[in-house]
């Protein structure tokens, strides 16, 4: 199926079938090791960092139960999931290094020499019944293990600190998050090394996922809501004290990080439960896959809005007005609570890995320069800057990098202005 052959019909020397099956949440490429490593070089070439390849980087999804279903499928030995930022897909459909349909692709793409053989054909090839179901169980768990980077920054920063949160959260009912989070860890380990989910487990971890959805939402809601709070237009010693409640009292930056955790713990018992429902509940499956599905997708537009506006929050909050530079410079904890919030953000969108899903593509270019500009350095302004009794700007505290190009823009503009005579002022006397 979709080979190329040879004048008289025969399969071509040292050709490899590769199949690639293209979905929402990545793309599972299979097939032989040399077409697969070929076709993983050709991914990497044309979408460049868009691309995160978890059969390969992370050897434990290299050997999920879940990986090996899918490659049974599509009767391959070796192969590799492969997460894709959407605009990266679009542009590889259009040059034909990805199918141009979602779905189960096959085509023949290696010669003797291991090199790509042209232009990419690819032809849409069908799965029926359980062939077509074991793809899609194969996808939704991958996305699963795969959707949060790691979760190890996170526990460290929130330890002793989860009943804080979750009372401000309005989630205290939930219970041990981390101990929860640290359970189900171990179950899913022992799945992915055994194969096996037993009873007593999935039954002492069953009740946790409707809390976990609980503590999920009203963490999101928690952040949303001091988000909403930050209003550029208030006075500097305001917007301040607010910035200082944001970070110390509604403990922003553990909130984004105890919901890292919490979404990683659904994730884990998402997929115990498709499992569990696979052993003793098979009918049920594709619609339990099928909503593990939506809930991940769901999720990743969730926390992307949640992102792009607290990003775009914080540069607008943090820019000041030219008469405000000597309040704003006088508060060295502002400084620290501008770029302590950049920082958290930044350790959010990592672990939720934002650039691999596209994200901040189309966020406002300024938005992103502004936010590159936050650091601890101080940065000299001019003259007039000095004039209003500062030695030096932070680069975060100069309005995240903007008021200080308008300063050096100003000093510069009245430094050339001392060298031009005034037309109207007396001549200076020469020297005869």
């Amino acid at each position: 199926m979709g080979e190329l052959t040879t004048a008289d019909g025969m399969r071509a020397e040292g050709q490899s079938d590769l199949t690639v099956v293209v979905e929402p949440e990545g793309v599972l490429v299979a097939g032989d090791p040399t077409a697969v490593e070929g076709y993983l070089a050709k991914l990497r070439f044309n979408a460049v960092s868009a691309v995160e390849v978890a059969g390969i980087d992370s050897q434990a999804v290299a050997g999920t139960a879940a990986l090996a279903s899918g490659l049974a499928a599509v009767g391959a030995q070796h192969g590799t999931f492969v997460r894709l930022a959407p605009d990266s897909v679009e542009l590889m459909r259009k040059f034909h290094v990805l199918p141009g349909q979602p779905g189960f692709n096959r085509m023949t793409v290696v010669d003797t020499a291991g090199k790509f053989r042209g232009q990419m054909q690819w032809q849409k090839a069908s799965l029926a019944g359980t062939r077509a179901l074991s793809i899609q169980l194969a996808m939704a768990t991958l996305a699963l293990q795969t959707a949060i980077a790691e979760t190890t920054t996170a526990v460290e920063r929130v330890e002793g600190k989860v009943d804080q949160v979750l009372n401000l959260a309005k989630a205290s009912m939930t219970g041990d998050v981390l101990g929860h989070h640290q359970a189900l860890h171990r179950a899913v380990r022992t799945l992915d090394e055994s194969g096996q989910l037993p009873s007593a487990d999935w039954d002492s971890l069953a009740p946790l996922g409707p809390g976990l959805e609980v503590v999920v939402e009203r963490l999101r809601a928690h952040i949303r809501k001091s988000i909403d709070g930050f209003d550029a237009s208030k006075p500097v010693q305001d917007r301040a004290s607010y910035l200082q409640k944001v970070v110390e009292d509604n403990r922003l930056g553990e909130s984004l990080e105890l919901l890292v955790i919490a979404e990683d713990s659904l994730y884990l018992w998402q997929r115990l439960r498709i499992e569990r429902v696979k052993q003793t509940e098979p009918e049920h499956l594709e619609l339990v896959v099928a909503t593990a599905r939506k809930m991940l997708a769901e999720h990743l537009a969730a926390d992307g809005e949640l992102l792009l506006r607290g990003r775009a929050e914080l540069a607008r909050y943090a820019a000041i007005k030219p008469l405000e530079i000597v309040r704003w410079m006088s508060s060295a904890q502002l400084k620290r609570d501008v770029i302590q919030l950049r920082q958290d953000l930044d350790s959010f969108a990592t672990a939720r890995r934002s650039q691999v899903q596209g994200w901040q593509d189309h966020e406002d270019p300024s938005v992103g320069d502004a936010l590159a500009e936050l650091g601890t350095r101080f940065k000299s302004v001019g003259e007039t800057a000095l004039a209003l009794g500062s030695r030096g700007l932070d680069a975060g505290a100069a309005g995240l990098g903007f008021l200080g190009k308008r300063f050096t823009r100003v000093a510069e503009a009245r430094e050339a202005s001392k060298r031009t005579p005034d037309p109207e002022a007396a001549p200076a006397p020469r020297d005869e």
